[in-house]
């Protein structure tokens, strides 16, 4: 293959979890162009990959998006168009565009629809039949064979049944001269804090609180937020900026984040997308605190060969870490 197009116009965390069909697309082509279709959101991490990638940038609505790329993306003469976000946008565009091979995620809901549960699928039935190949992820989460559909494993059939060899089912992020962001020369446990923890119960901030004095007594730690900062991640600064083993990091920019990712030995967050899936890139142990009610969902979500755990928001004081 030379030419290859892909879909992916929705958040970080999604990106990086299509690294491996990236770098496995790249050692079974080595000289083949890849050109990735990206969101105005997620092209700061999709310029990581600029040495692998050519990246377009999606723009709203579609009618505008087609009349700045349209000619010139039908030059390319794709062999291979992969539409992995799941986006309307994408599919129209995957079957005005010329490739001699088009394969896609299809997914299949259940709505109600005058009290009566109907199956709707994305793509529908009409735009489906332009693609070569797909896998089906069901998007009913309680099903007893929900680790099916894990989605990395879903994007990796997809080549596979493209003939196309999977050398590594790890997640890659080509990040290049990190520097230490820290305050530490030892490794620490990066507390990633954003806007998910504002959903929970007050009883959280004061466990998190209480959990991370536990854990500096023989660690070093490192708390972010997300650009702008919310109430919790105010809550624990005012608790902790006066301890010396904990250092605290508001609003990091992208490279930082990822910096202090980089150096830290464990992340903690309320699965951040991010957070996850480049910390599972760089290999390092990972922490979610999370509602158990959406367990099954992220399921689907958890990278391979990484050291992962999980607990209860309401009731992980007492766990080791």
């Amino acid at each position: 293959m030379k030419n290859i197009l892909i879909f992916k116009t929705d958040r970080l965390g999604d990106l990086l979890n299509i690294s491996a069909v990236i770098y496995n697309l790249k050692l079974n082509f080595p000289e083949c162009k890849i050109t990735l279709v990206c969101s105005k959101y997620n092209k700061s991490i999709a310029s990581y990959y600029e040495n692998d990638l050519n990246i377009i940038i999606y723009d709203k609505p579609l009618i505008v998006f087609l009349f700045k790329n349209y000619l010139n993306l039908n030059k390319n003469n794709f062999d291979l168009i992969l539409q992995l976000d799941g986006k309307n946008h994408s599919y129209i565009s995957s079957i005005l565009l010329n490739a001699t091979t088009k394969a896609c995620i299809k997914y299949i809901k259940n709505k109600k629809f005058f009290n009566k549960l109907i199956s709707v699928s994305r793509p529908n039935f009409l735009i489906n039949n332009f693609f070569d190949k797909n896998e089906i992820s069901y998007e009913n989460y309680d099903l007893s064979d929900n680790n099916k559909y894990h989605y990395l494993s879903l994007y990796l059939n997809l080549l596979k049944n493209l003939n196309i060899k999977i050398f590594s089912k790890d997640h890659y992020l080509p990040f290049k001269n990190p520097v230490n962001q820290s305050n530490f020369n030892e490794s620490y446990f990066l507390f990633h804090i954003d806007q998910r923890w504002e959903a929970f119960e007050e009883i959280t901030q004061n466990l998190l609180n209480d959990k991370i004095l536990s854990l500096s007594k023989n660690n070093k730690i490192v708390i972010t937020s997300n650009l702008g900062n919310n109430k919790i991640f105010n809550f624990l600064k005012t608790k902790l900026e006066n301890n010396n083993n904990v250092q605290i990091v508001e609003s990091p920019d992208l490279n930082k984040i990822l910096s202090l990712i980089y150096y830290s030995n464990t992340c903690v967050s309320s699965h951040s997308g991010l957070i996850v899936h480049a910390a599972a890139a760089f290999k390092k142990n990972i922490i979610d605190l999370v509602s158990p009610r959406i367990n099954n969902e992220l399921d689907r979500w958890i990278p391979f060969n990484i050291n992962y755990k999980r607990f209860d928001i309401n009731n992980f004081y007492n766990f080791d870490f």
